[in-house]
């Protein structure tokens, strides 16, 4: 049996021709086109929309997550009479207060961080030992009331209550405004 030999280039250094071995069309045939490539969810849907792809399709490491619905709104369901209310009225007024001042309280701080912290990326290279410790030091605790527990206790109340306020200030003009359509008469 004869040896296979090597595939050959033909032509100046510049116009390389290769052919890879293994069977393939032969020299000289017109190129075969590309295949196109159609992912599943490209193709028109054929199953009914209700439909879910089988437990299989999921990866095995892949674990969900629920997303958790804040309490808030589950303790404070769409308004049904002017009592309930005046009641949602009155925890709004009461934590909207907390709210501004936690606010207020929050921003004076990230503000004074913000401000050290363009101090610090300002200063110039230090020129000793000694300058460098000091500014590591600086740079550990400008990190460390950054990432405060207090601080983020802070931050996430704030986020929350921000939440809960818009949620009831919500359910509160969704009463409202159904108030309004029921007592209307329209010719």
């Amino acid at each position: 049996m004869p040896a296979r030999e090597p595939p050959h280039t033909h032509g100046s250094r510049g116009d390389l021709q290769f052919r890879p071995p293994g069977p393939g069309p032969p020299p000289g045939a017109p190129r075969a086109r590309p295949r196109k490539i159609v992912f599943e969810d490209e193709l028109p849907s054929r199953a009914l929309p209700c439909t879910q792809k089988p437990v299989e399709s999921i990866p095995g490491e892949h674990v969900p997550r629920p997303h958790p619905v804040p309490d808030y709104e589950l303790k404070y369901p769409p308004v049904s009479s002017e009592r309930e209310r005046s009641c949602y009225a009155a925890v709004f007024r009461d934590q909207y207060s907390e709210f501004l001042e936690l606010q207020q309280e929050l921003r004076s701080a990230q503000a004074k961080l913000q401000q050290l912290e363009a101090l610090l990326t300002s200063l110039p290279p230090p020129q000793s030992q000694k300058e460098a410790q000091v500014a590591a030091r600086v740079w550990r605790e400008f990190e460390k009331k950054r990432t405060d527990p207090g601080f983020l206790d802070k931050q996430a109340r704030c986020c929350y209550l921000k939440g809960k306020l818009r949620h009831l200030k919500a359910q509160i003009q969704k009463f409202d405004s159904r108030g309004d359509s029921e007592g209307s008469v329209y010719f």
